[in-house]
């Protein structure tokens, strides 16, 4: 017998269990009793109750079921308004039903079976291998802190939607590579209104649900930008802003408001860097007490960074300053901001130094997949590699600004210290080569889709490496950090780390195009490396399921860029995207 949902009848039929006409106000089987019919209950409340006490009495008894079951079957009632593509992951049920006769972990087995409520599944998923890991206390990934708020927070809040939004959108791009989905569209429009409910609400507005809430938002849209081509204009940049200025005093009240604090602080330089604006944050926000945490302080330099990029922009004029004054001054602030970030550096802890393995030691697929030179690094975590990488990134910037700046003065006449020159391209030759030797530590062999729950090799971090840095979970407590923790957060989120400090240097037209004239840092790089690095683009692009670049994603791929003026009067103007053309 088919399940055709719960039924509609009045409550006298229903416990007498005899048909009901449904006929309203009153149906025809309590007319022709001669009494009063009870009237019918709500239809929405039922299919739509909390089951959340007999899921949990029902959890061991359904995984138990999913191992000894091949093929199990569902059965959903036809008349419930839900996508059937929203609740069966064929990809994930496919590859772990196929690939072996192991018992799977129980993080995957909530996917395998597929269940009739797909956003606890993709919560599960979500939570399991993006949130709850170990961490470095002095890290300040935002996502790592996200648990304790939202278990605290209201089931109908904007905190709660937006990160169940995230979940499916992140869940649903590993097993059915459908980002942006109806289900997590729909969730996203439901934090979005009640956002904006929670913004009018003078207490609701400061407090740390409500910030959280449009830090996931903008996570969620980020994603959609990578994936889908979606054109992130910074709404959700501007409206943290705007809470960060609103909340004042309240962005330091508790540790936790802190790290939300400097966490959106950094996403907010990032994106101005990234897009070429000015930073939206006034001087009491980057002073030097509000950062403690070696993340935060490089944060700092980079707001430094992005504003000069955005004056280099501007040219000379703007300045009110001669050509020859103009790169000089560029090139001194760049100078300074090359040289705290070396300070930035050799100030780190020893947690966060790298550690060499020679190549010779690692698993033969790792080798495989893509090593270049002798070595690798292996960094105490996933997050503090990544803080390595965003540092050089910048790094990198500055060096540019001075070549650039250098390149000028010279065709001005001006002469230059050719020893400074010869400094910038062995500096920009070390650079590149450490991060080319992060690679692996992010992605171990890795060359084709996988997820997260499946084994792959990954270089071997010294325990005495780990030892140093205390990891604590979600919630602060000390834990420890296992090979296995890293390989599972390093298959979801390690190949992300890799693009996004470094996204705009690797989308230099020389790295994807060969025929492109390279800039005057990425011509002298060492014979073969642009090779190597473009292999790991693609790599990277076939692991994630990435868009593929096109000439038009750069929109100057065969101009020689320079700095200030324009295209008629003088030499191109530098826009930020491009900033990275080394």
């Amino acid at each position: 017998m088919v399940y055709k949902g719960p039924s509609r009848g009045c409550y006298t039929c229903r416990k007498r269990r005899v048909k009901c006409d449904e006929t309203r106000p009153e149906c025809g089987n309590c007319k022709k009793r001669k009494q009063p019919c009870p009237g019918y209950r709500d239809l929405f409340d039922t299919l739509h109750k909390d089951e959340t006490h007999m899921h949990t009495h029902t959890a061991a008894h359904n995984n138990k079921k999913a191992i000894s079951r091949k093929n199990p079957r569902v059965e959903i009632p036809e008349d419930l308004d839900i996508d059937i593509d929203d609740l069966i992951l064929p990809e994930l049920s496919t590859s772990a039903s196929t690939s072996s006769s192991t018992p799977q972990s129980g993080n995957a087995l909530i996917l395998i079976e597929p269940s009739r409520n797909a956003e606890a599944d993709c919560l599960a998923y979500f939570f399991a291998n993006y949130v709850n890991i170990p961490r470095d206390p002095s890290t300040n990934i935002f996502i790592e802190h996200i648990l304790p708020l939202y278990l605290n927070a209201p089931l109908d809040s904007a905190l709660t939607q937006a990160a169940n939004a995230v979940a499916i959108n992140v869940t649903q791009m590993w097993m059915s590579r459908n980002i942006d989905s109806y289900l997590a569209r729909g969730t996203y429009a439901k934090a979005v209104s009640l956002l904006k409910c929670a913004l009018e609400d003078p207490i609701e507005s400061k407090s740390d649900h409500t910030l959280a809430a449009v830090f996931l938002l903008d996570f969620y849209d980020s994603l959609n930008k990578r994936f889908v081509g979606f054109i992130d204009n910074g709404t959700h940049q501007q409206g943290a802003v705007a809470l960060l200025r609103h909340r004042g005093g309240e962005n330091f009240k508790t540790p936790t408001s802190q790290r939300l604090f400097t966490a959106l602080r950094s996403r907010h330089i990032s994106f101005s860097m990234q897009t070429g604006q000015k930073v939206m944050l006034s001087e009491d926000l980057l002073t030097e007490d509000t950062a403690i945490l070696p993340s935060a302080k490089l944060d700092l330099i980079n707001a430094e960074l992005t504003d000069l990029h955005v004056a280099a922009a501007e040219g000379p004029e703007a300045m009110g300053m001669s050509p020859v004054e103009y790169y000089q001054s560029i090139s001194k602030r760049a100078l300074v901001i090359a040289q705290k970030l070396d300070d930035w550096r050799n100030s780190l802890p020893r947690s966060w130094q790298p550690v060499p393995i020679p190549a010779s030691e690692l698993h033969p697929s790792i080798r495989a997949a893509g090593v270049y030179g002798d070595t690798v690094d292996v960094y105490s975590s996933l997050t503090v590699s990544h803080v390595n990488n965003a540092s050089r990134s910048s790094h990198v910037g500055a060096l540019r600004l001075i070549a650039l700046c250098h390149r000028e003065l010279k065709a001005l006449g001006v002469e230059i210290d050719p020893l400074l020159h010869s400094n910038l391209i062995s500096r920009t030759q070390e650079i590149v080569d450490r991060f080319c030797a992060s690679v692996p530590y992010h992605l171990g062999n890795r060359t084709t889709l996988t997820f997260p729950h499946e084994h792959s090799e990954y270089p071997h971090v010294p325990d005495e490496l780990r030892k140093l840095a205390n990891y604590v979970d979600p919630f602060g407590n000390p834990v420890e950090m296992t090979q296995e923790d890293h390989i599972r957060t390093a298959a979801a989120i390690g190949g992300f780390f890799v693009m996004a400090p470094l996204s705009n240097f690797l989308k230099a037209p020389a790295l994807q195009w060969p025929n492109s004239a390279p800039g005057p840092l990425v011509s002298n790089l060492r014979p073969g490396q642009m090779d190597w690095i473009r292999g790991q683009m693609k790599r990277l692009q076939t692991i994630y399921g990435l868009p593929t670049p096109t000439t038009n994603n750069w929109q100057f791929s065969n101009r020689k860029l320079r700095l200030g003026g324009d295209e008629t009067n003088g030499p191109v103007k530098v826009l930020n995207r491009q900033l990275w053309q080394v």
